[in-house]
């Protein structure tokens, strides 16, 4: 039988004390639980997580928990706060993605005074991650990810990764004349792409140069690279046969901001079933839509202070997406309103999923979890 404990969520500045508590533990059947301590801070066996709420008119009220079976199947913990004007609810439970399952953590903020209200959610992980738009990882693993609907309450960047790669500086070792950006990298290590973006005004077109070098392979057919800049037609490159090793090469796109969302997106990705599925990416150019830039020119680096964005990938300048490290969420509520934000965190000995590379849903990942839960009571029942 699994054993139900109490489940706490601390919201610092909301909910500064709440009674002592056990620990809580969830889990699926057959995999270490995830546990959260008196104090309210998810621990894992990568590091630990707790929520803050901030804004006008937050303050301590205390708080209750319980644990609750979700459509009285899946195991869940919730937390629930009166915050003054704010109603906060946390549940978690965890759903069996291969190979080790993953914890979804729901946050809902509720407004019950009847009044308009801005307020901040935080996500503080210890030790402090390296975040991306979409994820953030403790020691190059995955820990947290924010589907793609938390994502949109982000302050974001006119440019950067949005996808947490690996930065090498001075992998590359290019000859001949070019651009010092050259020597360095992003790579995504594991197969994970490479992604950027690039806000521009909606619907506009814009021409995006690509800078590789491959420094490692000598020979070809061993890292090609699908290139893919929205609006463009998509371009697959082995390096070592259109250049050679360690010669910088630029590809030019004519980009267009497709969906109207006012930005630009540049994906790096692997070749499937090539024997390096670790993509690199270099240097990225991007000028106005009426500019053509001369190639030659802009490997040299003659061209930078002309480009709208010039990003030495990997290299010192390079940048994440987010303005903010700090993972911060700000949420407006309409009067009597709520809204829920929704994360996935790694229980212990997994990684989450990468929001923009899976089918995972946030409804499916619940459907998945109650299909679980109702075999397992089935079986257990037949014996």
């Amino acid at each position: 039988m699994i054993r139900h404990v109490v489940f706490s969520l601390i919201l610092a500045a909301a909910c500064a004390s709440l009674s002592l508590a056990e620990v809580v533990e969830f889990t699926s059947p057959g995999f270490p639980p995830s546990r959260m301590d008196a104090e309210g801070r998810l621990t894992e066996d990568w590091g630990s997580l707790k929520i803050i709420v901030e804004g006008d008119g937050v303050m301590a009220q205390g708080g209750t928990v319980q644990v609750v079976r979700l459509e009285e199947l899946v195991p869940a913990a919730v937390w629930s706060c009166e915050a003054g004007p704010i109603r906060v609810t946390a549940t978690a439970y965890r759903a069996p993605v291969f190979p080790s399952g993953m914890d979804v953590l729901t946050v809902t903020l509720q407004e019950t005074a009847g009044q308009d209200r801005h307020v901040t959610l935080k996500m503080v992980v210890n030790p402090a991650p390296r975040v991306g738009l979409s994820t953030a990882q403790v020691e190059k693993r995955t820990v947290l990810a924010i589907p793609l609907e938390t994502q949109q309450l982000l302050k974001l960047r006119d440019w950067g990764y949005t996808i947490d790669t690996t930065a090498m500086p001075g992998w590359a070792k290019p000859e001949g004349e070019c651009d010092p950006a050259f020597a360095n990298i992003r790579a995504g290590m594991g197969g994970i792409p490479i992604r950027y973006r690039f806000r521009v005004t909606r619907r506009s077109q814009a021409n995006v140069v690509l800078g590789i070098c491959e420094s490692y392979w000598d020979r070809p057919q061993i890292r090609p690279l699908i290139c893919l800049v929205e609006g463009a037609r998509p371009m697959v490159v082995d390096p070592i046969d259109r250049w050679g090793r360690h010669q910088p090469g630029t590809l030019l796109f004519t980009a267009l901001d497709n969906d109207g969302d006012g930005w630009i997106t540049v994906t790096i990705k692997p070749v499937p079933g090539a024997r390096d599925q670790n993509p690199i990416l270099n240097v990225i150019w991007v000028f106005s839509g009426d500019q053509r830039p001369n190639l030659a020119r802009v490997a040299k680096g003659e061209l930078n202070e002309q480009a709208l964005y010039y990003v030495d990938v990997g290299g010192v300048r390079d940048q994440p997406i987010l303005e903010s490290q700090d993972l911060s969420f700000p949420v407006e509520l309409a009067a009597n309103s709520s809204k829920k934000l929704t994360f996935y965190v790694a229980c212990p000995g997994g990684s989450v999923v990468t929001p923009e590379l899976t089918a995972w849903t946030t409804e499916s990942l619940f459907q998945a979890a109650k299909d679980v839960w109702k075999n397992w009571s089935q079986s257990v029942t037949a014996r």
